[in-house]
């Protein structure tokens, strides 16, 4: 805490992780959006895994009428610049890469803040009226389209809380989807599943029918489902924006440390003698002058100096002596060198 060493290497350490991740990313996206089946030959061949397709299906995704990866890019982009900034700033101690680290971290986290749980956690946790319009529009124009970003979180959401629609099966009515599917009730996700990764319905006609009797989730919310699960799970959500805040904090803490190039503990209280009251500030700032000082400067005791010469003897060599008197060092100005006498025998 007593150097800068400590936020160096912390903040070093991250940005290089955080440089590799934003690589990887970078990589995968390009890759896919050239040549997405050789991705997952290579991949496949390599590491015989399954999330290889499923990381493939999720990069050729479209958010509107845009490629997923059109968007994945510039962000891994951004992450990759902004560690550069950091280890610049970290390791090289370049305050313009420090300062340019500061601002890009700030604006990345307040713009992920409003838009994970501010637009999406806390309107739906207050049951903004306006969000669960917005959710209902987003149904009508944009689900059922073939490999759509949108029509991707909807399916994971309706599976994941088991529920249909923003409000329930109705929504679909006047969608795409349902002119699309003009003999379906509505989608197979609002069914119950037996086997929810290939889609197997408990029902076997669930979704073609609006029969009571079939299993299904038709009459189940989203909006709703999604509110409760966010009152259910309040205490984590609290705790991971707490433990992000703190993260945050820190980040930016042990940037403005190397910036000022001060230990932690003075750097945290680098400005604190402004909050002071004007006449604590001028006691702080007031300097002493050193002639002022020794001028004022009183004794407890003022004994007599001794009037004596003092003779000593070199060990070293023998023949030389040192002779000097006590007294002459009692005041700065009778500060006199003391006298060698070499004796010769």
């Amino acid at each position: 805490m007593h150097s800068i060493g400590l936020p160096r290497t912390c903040l070093g350490f991250t940005n290089i992780f955080s440089f590799m991740c934003g690589l990887v990313a970078f990589i995968i996206c390009v890759w896919c959006a050239v040549n997405t089946e050789f991705f997952q030959d290579v991949n496949s061949t390599v590491a015989s895994v399954t999330t290889v397709n499923s990381i493939a299906k999720f990069v050729n995704l479209k958010l509107w009428v845009t490629p997923l990866t059109s968007v994945l890019i510039p962000i891994s982009a951004l992450a990759m610049m902004t560690s550069c900034c950091g280890v610049l700033g970290a390791g090289c101690r370049v305050k313009c890469a420090m300062k340019s680290y500061i601002f890009l971290v700030s604006s990345m986290t307040l713009v992920s803040f409003w838009i994970f749980f501010i637009s999406g956690i806390y309107n739906i946790y207050t049951k903004n009226d306006g969000t669960r319009k917005y959710m209902q529009m987003s149904i009508e124009k944009y689900y059922g389209k073939e490999n759509d970003f949108i029509t991707f979180i909807w399916n994971y959401v309706m599976i994941k809380h088991e529920c249909c629609g923003a409000v329930d099966y109705k929504d679909f009515f006047l969608s795409n989807w349902q002119a699309a599917n003009p003999l379906k009730a509505y989608p197979i996700q609002c069914c119950k599943l037996a086997n929810a990764t290939s889609l197997e319905p408990v029902s076997a006609n669930c979704s073609l029918t609006f029969d009571t009797d079939m299993e299904s989730h038709r009459d189940v919310g989203c909006f709703e489902a999604l509110h409760s699960a966010i009152v259910a799970n309040k205490g984590k959500l609290i705790f991971y924006i707490v433990s992000l805040g703190m993260f945050y904090m820190v980040v930016i803490l042990f940037a403005y440390c190397i910036l000022r190039g001060e230990p932690l503990l003075g750097a945290m209280a680098g400005r604190f003698t402004d909050l002071l009251p004007s006449r604590a500030q001028e006691d702080t700032r007031k300097i002493i002058p050193v002639t002022q000082a020794r001028s004022k400067m009183v004794y407890v005791e003022e004994a007599p100096q001794p009037q004596r010469m003092v003779k000593v003897v070199s060990a070293v060599n023998p023949f030389q002596s040192y002779s000097f008197a006590p007294s002459a060092y009692s005041r700065p100005e009778d500060y006199r060198a003391h006298t060698v006498h070499s004796v010769r025998r």
